[in-house]
This record gives structure tokens, C-alpha cells and sequence, in this order.
């Protein structure tokens, strides 16, 4: 078994929040953040390697050979503005910036990899009574999403070539990123209210403009063309258009 002596990693957390309601269901919120973080595994010899990256991609890298001397920082300030649920319509929209640094074994500062530097969110919903008793509701709803883009590392083409494994630049870890990430849902529902039951049917358009979001860099080399590049961009979920249909009893 290796990493037995490994120990927790620790962390010290500065927060400032102000909160306002400007009526009985409108808010807003303010609020910014300092995290320190200590005691963070990372390898014995020197390297971009912490264990804070761990979780954001699917690579196939276990160290066995870890030791409690890395750090790192998160802060930002975030904005939320949210409208509760009244009169059949809520509203919820909150805007990030931040930043996220950390160093490895060879003490370098860097980006981690969920350094997107901003993030944006938007939910509306809104509901319609139908009938002649307004026992029927009509759903409608909207999610915008648009964030910073993914980071990620320069890769060395002829050693991944050799290993047959994608191969980064070790030193240049997250120098590079993708797009910025942007997505819109909809969703469209139709519920029927019985005495002992409830029918909802529906469908949920997600990401309706079926935009490219670029989820990583693979090797995936093509068998028939050795003179194409070995490395492609994976991408996140297109458009999905999701019926369903549903009973409350």
C-alpha cells in the first residue's frame, strides 16, 4: 500500500457576505472569499503533480509516492440576485469571478484546473393556470450558463506517439484554454391536476443551440491517416431533446 503516512490536507477560510431583501421575495446577495490551502499532497520529486487538480479530467495518473508540502489559494466575489417563487414566476441569476492558483513539488504557482475565472448563471421559470377551475398549470423555464473556459496542457506528440498515451509538458501544465463555455436550456411542461393524481407531460431542450463545448483533449489517433494529428478535441453534450412523462399519486 502506498501514501499510508499521508496526511489531511488543511485549509483556513476568510468570507464576507452582505445580504439585502428589497422585498418580500427579492434579494440580493454579495459576497467574497479568501481560502488558503496547506498540508496538500504532491509528489516527493519535483513536479507540476497536486492533488487539487484531482477530479477535473480523466487521466490516467496515480503517484504513489505523495508528501504534505503543496499549497494553493481560492478567492473571488460573487453576486446572486434571486427572485423566490411568487405570483407563479421566479428568477435566479448569479455572476462569479475568482481565481485559483496552487503550487506543486517544484514550487511553481499555477492555475488549477477549475481556473474558468468567471462563471454566469440564469433560471427563470413561469407558470400559467389552464382550465376553467386553474386546476391545469402550464411549466415554462430557461437556464443560460456561460463560463470560463476549460484549461488544459500543451502536449508532446512524438512521446505520446511512441507510448501510445497522451503525453503533457509537465512545466507548461494549464497554460492553454479552450473556448468559453456557453449553454441554453428550455423546458416546456403540462401538468393535470386530478383529486387523487397528477399527469405531467413534457420536454426539456437541453442546450438548444447545440453549441460545441470542447470537454478535453484525447489521443485518439486515426488508423488510416497517420499524417492527421493524434490529438482531438472530446466535446461536451449537443442538443438532447428529453421527453417525459409523469405521475403523482
Amino acid at each position: 500500500m502506498h501514501n499510508k503516512s499521508m496526511d489531511v490536507s488543511r485549509s483556513n477560510h476568510l468570507v464576507l457576505s452582505y445580504d439585502v431583501l428589497f422585498s418580500g421575495n427579492t434579494h440580493l446577495k454579495f459576497e467574497s472569499y479568501y481560502q488558503q490551502l496547506y498540508n496538500i499532497p504532491v509528489t516527493a520529486y519535483s513536479s507540476s503533480y497536486s492533488l487539487l487538480n484531482e477530479g477535473s479530467n480523466f487521466d490516467r495518473y496515480f503517484p504513489d509516492s505523495l508528501v504534505n508540502k503543496g499549497t494553493g489559494t481560492n478567492y473571488g466575489v460573487e453576486l446572486t440576485l434571486e427572485k423566490f417563487y411568487a405570483n407563479s414566476f421566479f428568477y435566479m441569476f448569479t455572476a462569479s469571478l475568482y481565481n485559483s492558483k496552487y503550487k506543486g513539488s517544484d514550487g511553481i504557482e499555477r492555475n488549477t484546473d477549475f481556473n474558468g475565472n468567471f462563471a454566469t448563471n440564469l433560471l427563470i421559470g413561469k407558470e400559467y393556470k389552464l382550465g376553467k377551475q386553474k386546476l391545469n398549470v402550464l411549466n415554462l423555464g430557461a437556464k443560460i450558463t456561460y463560463a470560463g473556459g476549460h484549461l488544459y496542457t500543451p502536449v508532446n506528440v512524438d512521446s505520446s506517439l511512441a507510448v501510445k498515451e497522451k503525453v503533457e509538458y509537465d512545466s507548461l501544465r494549464n497554460t492553454l484554454r479552450f473556448n468559453n463555455y456557453f449553454r441554453f436550456d428550455i423546458k416546456v411542461g403540462l401538468r393535470f391536476n386530478k383529486k387523487k393524481l397528477a399527469h405531467e407531460i413534457g420536454l426539456d431542450l437541453v442546450n438548444i443551440f447545440n453549441t460545441k463545448n470542447v470537454l478535453a483533449l484525447i489521443y485518439a489517433p486515426d488508423p488510416l491517416d497517420h499524417s492527421k494529428s493524434p490529438l482531438v478535441q472530446e466535446y461536451q453534450l449537443g442538443f438532447l431533446p428529453i421527453f417525459y412523462y409523469k405521475i403523482d399519486f
